[in-house]
């Protein structure tokens, strides 16, 4: 008989009789697998591309993207939106993760809640609008609360990709499928393994690839940095000193006469300007910070 199940839920020959393992034949068998989903990542750069476009897009139009799911693609969709802010300075309503079975689902698992199409869709009328970007994360390709998200994310005039390591998913409201063919889990059908790990890494690539596309970074610095905590402001400071040219000291005078904002303190040094200045020739450079020190 034909074996109709997706790849995920298949049993991998390569890991069986974990049972019988000895810890280093354990970790050798998961690192091998892991290896797996960078080739996954790999094979699906073409419509990883497409989808950093349509996120840059998105946010360049102060739309929202949306990264909704259940489970571990959830939590993992949930742990890339709150990422964004620190990172990049977005707004946190700007990018935003969704979770079956809401905030607790975060901390403790609502298995049932993946099986409700119509929860998926109310969660989308509630938070999307026409132009904005719904990323759908399903391992399975085929979960009811994420079609159901993108059957009305269509419906709204939303944009929509889904995130799925299932060859045959269901693709009839996702725009782009971004295909990650992870093939079995070494513990079968358990998808915060290989499956998680390629959606993570594909989601690392659309936040940072359509940031950068948007002016968040200057070369690959992380210039628009949030210095919210000791490690940040650190950070921070170097970034000054390595992109102005300047000693720490004044770096860390120049963080601050900026308000906490890298961008503006290099184009404050380098311009030899006031706040307000480096703030406009930034805001007329569509804060690009390359095209503002010309």
């Amino acid at each position: 008989m034909k074996n109709t199940l997706p790849a995920t839920e298949q049993i991998n020959p390569r890991s069986q009789g974990l049972d019988r393992k000895t810890p280093a034949g354990l970790a050798r068998v998961f690192n091998a697998e892991d290896f797996n989903a960078a080739r996954a990542v790999k094979s699906a750069h073409k419509e990883i591309a497409a989808v950093i476009v349509m996120a840059a897009q998105a946010y360049a139009h102060g739309k929202k993207i949306i990264f909704i799911g259940a489970g571990t693609s959830g939590r993992l969709g949930i742990l890339e939106a709150v990422e964004c802010v620190p990172t990049f300075g977005t707004k946190p309503s700007q990018i935003i993760g969704l979770i079956a079975g809401g905030k607790k689902a975060v901390f403790r698992s609502q298995e049932g809640a993946e099986d409700n199409a119509t929860h998926g869709a109310q969660e989308i009328a509630q938070h999307a609008h026409p132009d904005d970007l719904v990323i759908g994360l399903a391992a399975s390709g085929n979960t009811p609360y994420v079609q159901g998200a993108l059957q009305k994310a269509r419906q709204l005039g939303a944009h929509t990709a889904l995130i799925s390591c299932n060859a045959h998913a269901q693709t009839k409201y996702a725009q782009v499928h971004i295909y990650l063919p992870t093939g079995p889990e070494a513990l079968t059908g358990s998808t915060r393994m290989k499956a998680g790990t390629a959606t993570k890494m594909a989601l690392n690539a659309i936040t940072t690839g359509a940031m950068a596309l948007c002016g968040k970074t200057y070369g690959n610095l992380m210039v628009d940095v949030r210095p919210t905590n000791q490690k940040l402001v650190a950070r921070a400071i170097r970034l000054i000193c390595t992109v102005a040219q300047t000693d720490e000291k004044t770096a860390r005078n120049l963080l601050t006469r900026s308000g906490q904002n890298v961008k503006t303190a290099i184009v404050m040094h380098k311009r030899a300007c006031s706040r307000t200045h480096a703030q406009q020739i930034l805001k007329k450079a569509n804060g690009f910070l390359a095209e503002a020190l010309k």
